[in-house]
């Protein structure tokens, strides 16, 4: 069949063999396959991809590309030597919740939030969910949705529920909040005690980072510790060790959440801090470079500093009654641990903080006292959450606390407004005379680049000040200027002034005394009006004799003690009956005066009275007619 007969018969409906012939396996085999990027990760081709390279090179190449490629954002490609710096510290293959995406301050303003009912001797509860409600990071982060929104877990899960009491308490109602959801929850503890609140801070961080890791299905310890938790509360330890065989330093990276610090010998935070990180650490391990297993010495700093840095100072001690070490030790606003943090990454970390929230705990022992939480608000005021109750705290009220735990936080970034440019557009009067008038054109003049230079360099270019600032600005340039004029007038003593100086013996200070009084008399106007007072007048508003106190003598002290006792109120005279009634000596109940309801009703025979008198002059009326 010729293709002329195939076309006509496909035309006219017929089947066509080559048509029903195309899924073959040689037609399939000559097709040609396009590959694209795959949008899911690969596990076991990412760990392939760590262990071995390439040999020959990564020309001509294709590897698998994932979601979590370029964490650095520098699209460099995805092997070991981009993971881990020069210090030796590796960075996780993938992040399960970026850093950028979280803020140090607050993002809106809210009303202060309500306390917390104590639920049976659990204060340390209540304290360290008002210390996470006020962290500005993890509330923002709550209070977006940005965990329940994406939540895969069917029961229970542990941030949503921190999440929603977040919620519920910032929503500033006027009655306390029982947090019910978590006192059950206590009670599985395994470590520590609800007693502690420092037990119950790591209970919360152990928790909400399971239920985050069983959320992402995760086993990668370096991909576990990118986290929102770990991105708010995590920072890196660096540990460099000097292996004793062969002087070659080793450097080992831990995480964590909070510093424990040792009050010993330390009487303010900085000084525990700088303490903490000066002493010695020792490990038993084999040296990467000599092979010789034994115990390396060194010390450790701080690698990558947390966004949010808490702090728990060991005021507990560990004997049978767990005392507690009531020292002052002092604090600030602020703290700088740039003296604690690893040399080559001062530069690159941030070093300052600043005070948001701090525990503390009243009592002798773990078993006594209660625990109270100082916080500051979105609207930068300090609160005292005392369980239900919440009172504005002073700073100087905060600074003479002794803390338990101190919480602090990075400043947030503030962002630099670009300046607007004045821009200037210059016209100049081209004037043309005319026989009738002479008229006037408005022109643009071309300026060079070099009167465009000079210009430039004569143009001010001032910046976008607000009203009440230009207001504050000449209020103050008013001050100035008022101060300035008062500093250059002659000062002028005034001669009849009388001036006691303190050196002065007793007679010069008589005498002046003496003046003064001679010149009150001779300039005071205070007799005067004393006397104009007293006069006595027709129509006085007082309507009887005036009197001073100077006159306490004879009748007029007579007279105001009588006028005194008209005003005095007469006291009821006491029912002994009623004493001794109440105090249940007598149990015979008060006769009742029934005798009033038998009288007769005074107005009912009155108004028979005028009725009856009514109907006789009604009768004689008629009977005269």
């Amino acid at each position: 069949m010729s293709n002329q007969q195939r076309a006509e018969k496909v035309v006219k409906g017929g089947k066509n063999e080559t048509l029903g012939q195309k899924n073959t396996v040689n037609n399939l085999l000559n097709r040609a396959i396009k590959f694209r990027k795959s949008r899911y990760v690969d596990q076991k081709l990412e760990l392939f991809k760590k262990k071995f390279a390439p040999v020959n090179g990564t020309a001509g190449v294709v590897h698998a590309t994932s979601a979590y490629d370029n964490i650095s954002g520098s699209g460099a490609s995805d092997n070991i030597a981009d993971k881990i710096d020069a210090n030796g510290f590796e960075r996780a293959s993938k992040v399960l919740f970026p850093k950028d995406k979280l803020s140090s301050g607050w993002n809106e303003i809210h009303p202060v939030g309500s306390g917390l009912k104590d639920l049976g001797h659990l204060s340390s509860l209540n304290a360290v969910l008002q210390v996470l409600t006020y962290t500005p990071a993890l509330a923002n982060y709550l209070l977006e949705r940005k965990h329940s929104a994406n939540c895969t877990i069917q029961d229970y899960c542990f941030v949503c529920a921190v999440e929603d009491h977040v919620r519920t308490v910032l929503k500033g109602s006027p009655y306390a909040v029982q947090p019910r959801v978590f006192v059950g929850k206590l009670k599985k503890m395994q470590n520590g005690t609800s007693k502690d609140a420092y037990d119950v801070w790591n209970y919360f961080m152990e928790q909400i980072q399971s239920f985050l890791i069983s959320e992402k299905r995760t086993k990668d310890k370096l991909v576990a510790e990118t986290t929102s938790l770990y991105q708010i509360f995590g920072g890196y330890i660096q540990k460099r060790l000097d292996c004793a065989a062969c002087n070659t330093p080793e450097n080992t990276y831990d995480s964590f959440l909070h510093l424990s610090l040792d009050l010993t010998q330390c009487s303010s935070v900085e000084r525990a801090l700088t303490k903490h990180f000066k002493e010695k650490v020792s490990e038993m391990k084999e040296c990467a470079h000599c092979q010789n297993e034994g115990e390396m010495h060194g010390k450790r700093s701080i690698y990558r500093t947390p966004m949010t840095l808490a702090i728990q100072l060991q005021r507990f001690n560990q004997d049978s009654d767990q005392t507690k070490i009531n020292k002052t030790v002092k604090f600030e606003e602020t703290i700088d641990v740039s003296r604690v943090v690893t040399e080559s990454e001062k530069s690159n970390v941030t070093t300052k903080y600043s005070l948001y929230a701090i525990i503390v705990h009243t009592g002798d022992t773990i078993h006594s006292g209660r625990y109270m939480a100082y916080v500051k608000s979105s609207n930068g005021v300090w609160y005292c959450m005392d369980n239900e109750k919440v009172q504005v705290a002073s700073m100087k009220r905060l600074l003479e606390e002794k803390p338990y735990m101190l919480f602090y936080n990075t400043p947030p970034k503030v962002e630099k407004r670009e300046k607007k440019k004045v821009v200037k557009t210059e016209k100049k009067m081209v004037v043309e005379p005319t026989e009738a008038s002479v008229a006037t054109v408005e022109e643009p003049v071309a300026i060079t680049v070099e009167e465009e230079e000079e210009e430039e360099k004569e143009e001010v270019i001032l910046p976008q000040v607000d009203e009440e600032e230009e207001e504050k600005e000449l209020e103050k340039e008013r001050l100035r200027k008022a101060m300035e004029e008062s500093s250059t007038k002659e000062k002028v003593d005034n001669a009849a002034a009388i001036v006691v100086e303190a050196g002065e013996n007793m007679k010069s200070k008589r005498d002046k005394l003496g003046a003064l009084i001679e010149k009150e008399s001779l300039y005071s106007k205070s007799a005067q009006v004393k006397e104009d007072l007293l006069t006595k007048l027709a129509n006085n508003q007082f309507e009887d004799d005036i009197g001073t106190w100077e006159e306490d003598v004879g009748s007029t002290v007579e007279k105001r003690k009588s006028v005194l006792k008209q005003f005095k109120q007469k006291r009821k005279r006491v029912d002994m009956y009623d004493l001794d009634y109440d105090r249940g000596k007598v149990k015979k109940i008060k006769n009742k005066q029934d005798d009033k309801f038998d009288k007769p009703n005074m107005f009912q025979i009155t108004a028979e009275k005028t009725a009856d008198r009514i109907k006789k002059n009604k009768g004689k009326r008629t009977g005269k007619t």
